[in-house]
Order: C-alpha cells, then structure tokens, then sequence
C-alpha cells in the first residue's frame, strides 16, 4: 500500500482545521474533493479517519497516530520545494512574507511599492496575523517576529531594534496637555481573541480598571479608528515617515518605551534562493 504526498496532506489539513470547509479553503480546492479523498484514504487504511458532525471533524485515535508521520512528510514537501527555488537562477517570481499585522501594514506595504520599481520580476504575497506560521512546513518564505527563532532548521537573517512611541492623530494632541498621564489618554488596542497581545497586557497592568476607548481584532479598525481622531496608540518608530504622511504624532508620556526586536527569519535552506535573498537585502536596506 502507498499513499500519496496528496492523501497526506489532503488529511493533515482536516485534522488541523478540524473542518472539511476549512481545510479545503486551506488547499484551496472544493469541500466535496476534500471528503472525496477523506473517503476514499479510510477505505485504502479500512479506518475511519474523522468523526463528521454538526462541530466539524474530529480525529479518531486512527487518525491521531497518523498526524506525526503526515507532519513529517509536509516538512519534506516543503524542503523538496525550497531544494528546487535553489536551483532557480532567475531573480522573479513570489515570496510569501508573515508578519504581526502592525509590521505588515505599516512597514511591508510601502516596502512593496519600493520592490515593485526596484525588482518589477518579484511579487509579494504578505500574511498579516497574531498566529504563528510554521515556516519548516512552508507556510510562508520568510517572516517577521519579534523573538529569535530556536527551531533548528530556522535561521535569522538579520536583526534590528525599534523605538515604540504614543502616536494619536494632530486633532486629538491638540486637546491634550503634554506630557499627559498613561491614565489621561483614550486607549486603541486589541479585542478578543487577542486580548493577550501587547500593548494591550501592558496598558492593564499601568492604568487601574483599564478599559479601552475602542478595541478591535483587525489591525486595520485600530489604525483607521486613530487616523479618525478618537484615541492613542502605540506604533513602532520605525513606520515615522509614513505615520506622518497619515497625519498622525507622537504624544509625550513621560517615558521611553523599551525598544522592540524585529527579526528576518526563514528556512536555512531557503538562504541560497536568489529571489528571497534579493527580496531580504531590499528589506534591511528600506527597514
């Protein structure tokens, strides 16, 4: 009995999502190939693979004893993918990039237009999110975070710190005394199901019965609502030209914000890729 790197993925991406629907969005192909294959693998294994129902699809202990060796051969179609960009000498095609969302509105947006006159060939594909990628199974190239990476097949490119600051938009400073109180400001930040990402935890623990003047799980509702006037923020530093174009200041708290880690993090494998090393030495010289 063989199976496919097909079968494999087709059932890794059920057992993740836990959903058909979600799992062929994910591969992104129809919900009825998605159980067509599910079906036609349990019948091959004579195992029932998924328990269906109106929550979605539950792995059976069959199919949780299966997950360690599909996740092995998605890290193995992933360096089979990256051996083969090596062998690529042509500077063009696409490079996926995950980012926090901050860092990929504010810094990799205009970093694209730049790419785009300097390297009209290449195309960017940016994953803005809270949630970690897995960049061994080739979830994205490249990505942006905030922590060095300690898996052993991961690799940081290069590494930089920023100054985060209070930013609000020039309408709302006016009315403000500078320098103000934490406690003084309306406050934007992030709602559920991120309520754990910062500024938000470290806004809780300086202002007593923190309640925030609008919060949001979208990145983009935050940044339109502080254009808009309404509140504060904290932005990292190092979007001050473009935040400025937005008509948006810093505010004076007092105090300087401990500067933040940024590092440009891939496969070691994909360090030879011309496209995504290209891609790399564009970023750190617009960063």
């Amino acid at each position: 009995m063989k199976l496919s790197w097909q079968d494999a993925q087709t059932f890794l991406a059920v057992a993740e999502h836990q959903s058909f629907s979600a799992a062929a969005r994910a591969l992104e192909v129809g919900q009825p190939t998605i159980s067509r294959r599910i079906q036609e693998l349990e019948l091959t294994l004579k195992q029932q693979l998924f328990i269906r129902g109106k929550q979605g699809a539950s792995p059976t202990e069959a199919a949780i004893k299966l997950i360690p060796a599909a996740e092995q051969m998605a890290r193995w179609a992933s360096e089979f993918d990256r051996a083969a960009m090596d062998v690529e000498q042509v500077v063009s095609g696409t490079i996926t990039i995950a980012a926090p969302p901050g860092i990929a509105v504010d810094i990799l947006a205009p970093f694209a237009k730049k790419l785009r006159t300097l390297e009209p060939q290449i195309r960017l594909e940016i994953l803005a999110g809270v949630d970690h990628i897995d960049l061994t199974r080739g979830g994205a190239d490249l990505a942006i975070r905030t922590q060095a990476p300690t898996e052993p097949e991961l690799v940081a490119l290069h590494h930089e710190q920023s100054q985060p600051a209070v930013y609000s938009a020039q309408s709302y400073a006016n009315n403000i005394k500078q320098p103000c109180d934490w406690a003084d400001l309306d406050w934007i930040c992030w709602s559920k199901p991120y309520k754990q990402v910062q500024p938000r935890p470290m806004l809780e623990k300086l202002i007593p019965n923190f309640e925030p003047i609008l919060s949001s799980d979208s990145y983009l509702v935050q940044k339109a609502a502080l254009i808009q006037g309404i509140g504060a923020m904290i932005i990292s530093s190092r979007a001050g030209e473009n935040l400025s174009k937005q008509g948006l200041v810093q505010i004076d708290v007092g105090v300087t914000l401990p500067k933040t880690d940024a590092y440009i993090v891939c496969a070691k494998s994909m360090r030879h890729v011309p496209r995504l090393m290209t891609v790399v030495e564009h970023m750190i010289s617009s960063l």
